[in-house]
């Protein structure tokens, strides 16, 4: 059980440590660690590993899974409303939909409204929620504090009846996915897809230089000056897409240290968020943005303008995740050579760390008129079936676990080398979650400072601690 003396005092063997030192040598996260407020495990991983493909097929495959007929349809001709933020989503969306129309439930249709990004979604999502409408029926919506604000509210139905009832969906998804949207005891939301943040590259303009791919922070500083000395930009990283971006450099320094379930800790008030490695992560974050590492203004580069920034060669190397594979893959002249690797490790001996989520995640208005069909369309989007067409279409990482055959289908179509590579760094990632939404606020904030040098790491991490105690004691747990 975590005490007054846990939170306020750091490990005795840090107390003589400067954040400097820390930050240079990369402790690990305080031992012993205390366990979630009346809750689960900090899984850092979400996803597992897949088997891999059986060997290239002579003839056209098909999806090995069984599309399951619903148990629940429409009485009669039925529209049900589905908001999200990510619009490359909604092609395979619409395919799935209107196959389960055409298999299983001919009066029933899905309306996708698609918002430009996730902060848009959320204003309107609040906006609706608070007026108490009944539209949308679906919800896209975060792991976190994004789940937490739906989920506290009221404003959303879980998955319990829905697990009970079918068993074998709930077996087909990640657990520690499932323990990322469980607030409260029941899971408020399900993964359509599992992803990672890694760094892409152009492997011609490497090799035109004779770079290597860097396997530490040291030597990821000596490509990046070798690149600027060519007039060639290292990293566009686009910070100014969504309230997540301006964070990613803080959750992976904290993944490198192995201190991303202190971070947890720190989430849920258990401790201090101006503890020693927590601040090393932001002195992290504001050393990378004085590093001469990124493209000019990364706050006003969204991921449309990066990816135009790095396929026309003017950046050697893009930062970013993996649902951006194809839209990266069609930016392209065909003869750019894509390659991806790890984030380097961030201090000597320590992990190459990979960021990794559920990212959109589907929920039921509870207030929807039609809550039992919005269910069943989540179940086709997300069960045996749908995440195998879904993933084939993006070439994102399964929700769970699919069948070598499964594999083999998707690269079939995919034909992309990469999907496997993405597969392999799945499982071995580090959490990007926060939960409590005035902290997640504060991250934000904070981060968006130190990109621009507006503020010290340790004015930010104070910041931070300050509304963590002004929320007091969470009133959700997790896991």
């Amino acid at each position: 059980m975590s005490t007054a003396t846990d939170r306020r005092q750091p490990h005795l063997a840090l107390r003589a440590m400067s954040r400097r030192k820390l930050l240079r040598l990369g402790v690990l996260s305080v031992a012993a660690s205390p366990l979630l407020p009346r809750g689960g495990r900090a899984a850092a991983q979400t996803g597992g590993a897949q088997p891999a493909p059986t060997k290239t097929p002579t003839g056209e495959l098909k999806n090995p899974a069984e599309f399951k007929s619903p148990r629940v349809k429409a009485s009669g001709p039925t529209t049900i409303s589905f908001w999200q933020y990510v619009g490359f989503h909604v092609d395979v969306q619409k395919f799935i939909a209107e196959e389960y129309k055409k298999r299983h439930d001919p009066n029933l249709s899905l309306e996708i409204t698609a918002y430009p990004g996730l902060n848009e979604q959320r204003v309107g999502v609040k906006s609706a929620l608070a007026a108490q409408s009944s539209t949308p029926d679906i919800i896209a919506i975060e792991p976190g504090a994004y789940a937490v604000d739906v989920s506290t509210s009221g404003s959303v139905l879980d998955f319990t009846k829905v697990f009970a009832e079918d068993p074998e969906y709930k077996r087909g998804l990640w657990p520690n996915a499932l323990e990322l949207l469980t607030i409260n005891g029941a899971v408020v939301s399900v993964p359509a897809v599992t992803n990672t943040v890694i760094v892409y590259y152009n492997r011609g303009l490497f090799q035109q230089h004779g770079l290597e791919v860097p396997t530490t922070l040291e030597d990821l500083k000596k490509v990046g000056a070798a690149l600027n000395a060519k007039g060639i930009m290292p990293i566009a990283y686009p910070a100014g897409q969504d309230r997540n971006f301006p964070i990613f450099p803080y959750y992976t320094y904290l993944g490198g240290i192995k201190a991303d379930k202190l971070m947890r800790e720190a989430d849920l008030g258990l401790k201090r968020w101006t503890s020693p490695e927590l601040v090393a992560g932001a002195e992290f974050v504001e050393m990378m943005a004085k590093s001469g590492l990124y493209a000019k203004g990364p706050l006003g580069i969204k991921e449309p303008d990066a990816i135009q920034i790095f396929a026309t060669g003017k950046s050697a190397m893009f930062w970013g995740g993996q649902w951006m594979r194809r839209s990266i893959r069609a930016a392209l002249p065909p003869s750019f050579d894509l390659g991806i690797f790890p984030f380097p490790a961030v201090v000597a001996g320590g992990p190459r760390p990979v960021l990794s989520s559920v990212g959109i995640t589907l929920t039921v208005n509870a207030r929807s008129k039609y809550p039992d069909l919005a269910f069943e369309m989540i179940k086709a989007l997300t069960g045996a079936w749908g995440k195998i067409e879904y993933t084939r279409n993006l070439g994102l990482s399964p929700n769970g676990p699919i069948s070598a055959d499964a594999i083999a289908y998707q690269m079939q179509s995919l034909k992309d080398p990469l999907y496997p590579e993405f597969l392999k760094l799945q499982p071995t990632g580090t959490t990007r979650v926060i939960f409590t939404p005035a902290v997640e606020e504060a991250m934000t904030q904070g981060m968006q400072a130190l990109i621009t040098t507006q503020k010290t790491p340790k004015a930010v991490m104070e910041s931070v601690e300050a509304a963590s105690q002004k929320v007091g004691t969470r009133r959700f747990r997790t896991g």
